[in-house]
């Protein structure tokens, strides 16, 4: 049986939308397919949506939140039952504006030692999802 417990769509920082993930897990036989887009839960109806078509698929709603600790920053995967929640999505949201805040921190650290990236490039990049590094390293490379 094949299980995956850590995906992301575009939603976040993933590479095919919510509809090509489920499509691509079944086509390759999971029968388990949690969505733990960072901070959000903004691609799971779409997914459940998508899932109908794939009997044999079920999507585990989820989300992976970020955490500083002294070391560093960890990343905490969790899997839901009430994702809709009220009280939940606002704490969503609060984590997503902070994570719009570090990525400006990051342009404009990088744009002090002569690295220049257009915020708004960025913001093009992330589209409707979870800005993040892989949205700033991709203007970067451009």
């Amino acid at each position: 049986m094949h299980v995956d417990l850590h995906s992301h769509t575009t939603i976040s920082d993933g590479v095919l939308s919510p509809e090509e993930l489920v499509d691509h897990a079944a086509h390759k036989g999971v029968r388990f397919l949690a969505i733990t887009d960072h901070d959000t839960t903004g691609g799971l109806a779409r997914a459940f949506e998508r899932g109908k078509r794939h009997p044999s698929l079920t999507i585990i709603p989820g989300v992976e939140l970020s955490a500083d600790v002294p070391e560093g920053e960890v990343h905490i995967l969790g899997y839901l039952d009430s994702y809709e929640a009220p009280g939940f999505q606002s704490e969503m949201e609060r984590f997503r504006e902070g994570r719009v805040g570090r990525a400006e921190g990051m342009v404009k650290k990088l744009s002090a030692i002569g690295l220049e990236i257009d915020w708004e490039r960025v913001k093009e990049i992330a589209g409707d999802g979870a800005i993040g590094r892989p949205h700033v390293a991709q203007a970067l490379v451009e």
